[in-house]
């Protein structure tokens, strides 16, 4: 990829992990795409890197004719992905302890922590193919650790687990491809899913992201890269 422009797709980009992240890779020569449900959402972040020239997509990773449109919409600006990050994700209502969370909670934790990350995946797997070396990155959490069980936030931290197997698993199945699959846990930070009480670093989990996305070509896959704390 020397000396080629180089794409990188970051879903919920336009805050927290995302927007570091974007921020960060975006200063060391990437073309961003910020992918969000709301792109209107996504306008201080692009005013914010214009110098860069990122772009922004409408994208709802739980649904799969958004991610067609947003597929299509990309192809538009560029016909290689050299880099995606599955950074969309929700804590809401995570709290609601089992048995008593409705199923409705469960869901949607399920559909748009695992399932949307590999719906985006494997929608936009033509264009990371045509990149001849490109890295998956999924944001995962230290709450699938079942050293951390406790009894609590059984929907959220199971559907993290279910991204570190899907992690694991699309190693080897893109092996061939020349794609890897690498996991990122940042760690507790102060986004607005993290709370402003956490007490890890934003900056540090965007190192750690970036460190992964530029794990393509390496041949490093199926592996959880934990950020520094």
């Amino acid at each position: 990829m020397s000396g080629e422009q180089r794409y990188v797709l970051i879903t919920g980009a336009n805050r927290g992990l995302g927007l570091h992240s974007a921020r960060l890779l975006a200063g060391r020569g990437w073309s961003v795409i910020l992918a969000c449900r709301k792109p209107e959402a996504a306008a201080p972040a692009l005013e914010e890197l214009r110098t860069y020239g990122p772009t922004a997509v409408r994208m709802d990773v739980t649904d799969p004719e958004s991610v067609t449109a947003a597929l299509k919409s990309v192809r538009s600006t560029t016909r290689k992905l050299h880099a995606l990050v599955n950074n969309a994700g929700i804590f809401e209502h995570a709290e609601e302890h089992f048995p008593g969370a409705p199923a409705s909670v469960s869901r949607d934790l399920l559909l748009t922590n695992a399932w949307g990350a590999l719906t985006v995946t494997q929608r936009f797997l033509p264009l990371l193919r045509a990149a001849g070396g490109a890295s998956v990155v999924n944001v995962t959490s230290q709450d699938a650790d079942p050293a951390d069980f406790d009894g609590t936030f059984t929907a959220y931290r199971m559907s993290k687990a279910a991204l570190n197997v899907m992690t694991e698993n699309l190693a080897v199945a893109l092996r061939p491809d020349g794609i890897v699959v690498n996991g990122v846990d940042p760690g507790w930070i102060p986004t607005d899913m993290g709370g402003p009480e956490a007490p890890d670093s934003v900056a540090d989990a965007a190192e750690t992201v970036a460190a992964a996305v530029a794990l393509a070509g390496t041949g490093r896959s199926g592996e959880i890269l934990r950020a520094v704390r």
